[in-house]
């Protein structure tokens, strides 16, 4: 088996103009095999200095290179051949952006959809801190004390630096990287210029999009019908999967799932009184009751037994595959 490490520049942040596709295929034991920085001309403005609220980012070439470089299509066959290659591991940092952006590219240009399991090292370095969130490629390099140009960002330099950081955690935790992969779940695909992800950490562009094309899966009691539910923070976020186990099942009920507790019918309560001091979402469902709106306030094992699931049994429930552009 082969690992395929790669990380994509942007011309503006992302919007399907991918400027630059590096890459660093190493072997089990991660001795380099290949690498290369493809220069790809955007086909749009550069936009990476200035930006309201977001850091400026330097790239490794000025401008006038990229303008020079063949267009996306021009390098898509070998992407393809890079990617797509049978019996590896493709990973990046914060991957599903990079997998989005050629999604988009490949939408752009109207070329088929590429389609390849990817690995997140974002996730596996959360896992290995043993906490929830997104730490970026360049800290999560520092805590190893990986050599990084904080400044220039050049793909094949971020890919290699992202080998580097996955090497140095499975050395930690004395595990082989498909074993990591396996313990933290952070795995995902490409297809029909969509992403399906199984990440344990919340995304709330995911979850919005999950939300925006939710339809009930399978026949069941109307228990819901005609109910709108929502959830405290300490409920819908701390793991993903859970979640999107639990809207699907409100869906199926015949209910819906609004992220606005003042709109709802039923409000599933964390069932911790310390997280519900602190919880804004819980407060305004609270308020709202106190000014005469209907909400029932359920924990979310009471919510469970009023759909007929025993909270053992949803503990078991598998990750859920999400789509989102």
């Amino acid at each position: 088996m082969r690992y395929v490490f790669f990380d994509i520049e942007c011309a503006d942040g992302g919007k399907g103009s991918i400027c630059s596709f590096g890459y660093v295929i190493c072997d089990e034991e991660f001795r380099e095999i290949e690498s290369d920085d493809i220069i790809i001309n955007p086909d749009s403005r550069f936009y990476l200095v200035g930006r309201s609220k977001r850091p400026d980012l330097f790239l490794a070439y000025p401008e006038a290179v990229f303008r020079k470089a063949p267009l996306f299509p021009h390098y898509y066959e070998r992407i393809r051949s890079i990617l797509e290659a049978d019996d590896q591991i493709v990973i990046g940092h914060s991957v599903q952006d990079d997998a989005a952006f050629l999604c988009k590219s490949c939408a752009r240009y109207e070329l088929p959809p590429l389609k390849f399991k990817f690995a997140d090292s974002q996730s596996l370095y959360a896992d290995y801190l043993g906490k929830k969130g997104q730490v970026a490629l360049d800290k999560a390099c520092d805590a190893f004390g990986i050599p990084k140009d904080h400044k220039i960002h050049k793909s094949e330099d971020d890919a290699r630096a992202t080998m580097r950081l996955v090497c140095a955690i499975c050395k930690a935790k004395g595990k082989t990287l498909p074993d990591a992969i396996r313990a933290c779940e952070c795995v995902g695909e490409t297809a029909d210029l969509k992403i399906f992800c199984s990440y344990m950490h919340p995304n709330r562009t995911m979850f919005i999009h999950f939300l925006s094309t939710l339809q009930p899966k399978r026949k069941c009691p109307d228990i819901l019908r005609g109910k709108c539910v929502s959830a405290a923070t300490a409920v819908e976020q701390p793991n993903q999967k859970y979640i999107y186990h639990l809207v699907q099942m409100i869906a199926d009920a015949g209910g819906t799932y609004t992220r606005v507790p003042s709109q709802c019918d039923i409000f599933i309560t964390s069932g911790d009184p310390e997280k519900a001091k602190v919880c804004k979402r819980t407060r305004v469902a609270k308020q709202a009751k106190h000014g005469g709106a209907r909400i029932e306030m359920l924990s979310l094992n009471e919510f469970l037994k009023k759909l007929g699931v025993s909270r053992a049994d949803f503990d078991k429930l598998p990750p859920v595959d999400i789509t989102w552009m």
